[in-house]
């Protein structure tokens, strides 16, 4: 297939029959179900209380005034959010090739053992979507966290499963210690295995993501949480790069999705001041400059970022991939060749190309 535009950052969300067939049967009980409320629906997962859909999760198509009814029933999502085939016409009406897929694998389960038989069950399920359409769906291997052994374990079973492209941490992920030296297996596996390992916006012990669920948060709390989300995910960078994760493993390759890149020149700045002021008395052991690290392994996703698009060069354009965030509430759908054309058409062609296509194709085996 030839390929001109490839989504790195989309979502899919779970039907509610996922996870009804695919965890052995010591688990049934236990597994997540949606529930019809009065005005909405929601997962319930294990003995937790139920977690309404809403459509900041659902969001393409729709306007910001819509977007103010918060909660939705499952039938009011575009098919294309959970279904493989409805989907490929969002796709085809949005001018994208190939799309990387996001999802939540353990469903916020608090036990641990719950939530890596869901995650198995997830990563399954994902395989079968991918397989509707393998050479345009770029499936991510939801990981569990809680255990680095079933971190590892989960790396290389999904790594026989068909589409799946690479490993995400999962929304939750970065609250491990994420440097510590008993995950360098799994990292070590990631990059045997040539497959990225993606960290999401809110991957980050600084983000409070309970705030946003309250009934009434104090005022400007969720203005604040979604405005600053994308930067947080900032910390576990660092951390990858001044723990020597990076360093450890040359060939391991590090996404950081929908955290937008507007703020990244900074952040390298930052980091090589810091090593230069700051690293001796901090006990910083790295023999190259944290930027060095970052430009060799990792890549950032944005969908709308004209200030990114300001420093691009800053970052460098084969650390950067264009994405279109479907179906959540900052997707450019339906209006990703315009978003894509405010932002590159300025631009030389390779660095456009490398952009909004090649980088996500190497980085994914596609071409």
């Amino acid at each position: 297939m030839q390929y001109r535009v490839i989504d790195g950052d989309s979502h899919v969300n779970s039907p509610g029959d996922l996870y009804k067939d695919r965890v052995p049967r010591k688990y049934r009980d236990r597994t997540p179900q949606m529930v019809s409320l009065d005005e909405c629906d929601a997962w319930v997962v294990d003995d937790a209380a139920p977690v309404p859909l809403t459509v900041l999760s659902a969001a393409a198509g729709k306007t910001p005034e819509e977007l103010t009814r918060k909660l939705i029933h499952f039938e009011e999502m575009r098919p294309g959010c959970h279904d493989p085939k409805a989907r490929l016409a969002d796709l085809d009406a949005d001018g994208i090739d190939a799309q990387v897929l996001f999802g939540d694998g353990a469903m916020g389960a608090r036990d641990p053992e719950l939530g890596t038989v869901l995650v198995r069950a997830y990563n399954d399920w994902l395989a079968e979507f991918c397989a509707v359409a393998p050479e345009r769906y770029i499936g991510l291997a939801v990981v569990p966290t809680h255990d680095p052994a079933e971190a590892v374990k989960e790396a290389e079973r999904t790594a026989e499963l068909p589409g799946l492209r690479g490993l995400f941490l999962g929304i939750e992920g970065a609250n491990f210690p994420i440097t510590d030296s008993s995950y360098d297996r799994f990292w070590a596996t990631a990059a045997e295995q040539g497959r990225p390992v993606a960290l999401h916006i809110g991957a980050s012990r600084q983000t409070d993501k309970r705030n946003s669920y309250q009934a009434s948060p104090a005022p400007g709390t969720l203005e604040a949480w979604i405005s600053t989300a994308p930067m947080s995910i900032s910390e576990s960078i660092a951390m990858l790069i001044f723990g020597g994760t990076l360093e450890r493993h040359p060939t391991l390759r590090i996404v950081i999705a929908e955290g937008g890149i507007g703020w990244l020149a900074y952040f390298l700045e930052r980091m090589d001041a810091v090593m230069a002021k700051q690293g001796r008395w901090a006990g910083s052991t790295l023999p190259e400059l944290p930027s060095h690290y970052f430009k060799r392994q990792v890549l950032a996703t944005f969908q709308e970022d004209l200030a990114g698009m300001r420093t691009y060069d800053l970052i460098g354009s084969a650390n950067i991939m264009w994405s279109s965030d479907y179906p959540h509430s900052d997707t450019t759908w339906p209006n990703s060749r315009k978003a894509i054309e405010e932002h590159f058409g300025d631009l030389p062609d390779e660095d456009r190309r490398a952009m909004t296509c090649d980088n996500a194709g190497r980085l994914y085996s596609l071409i």
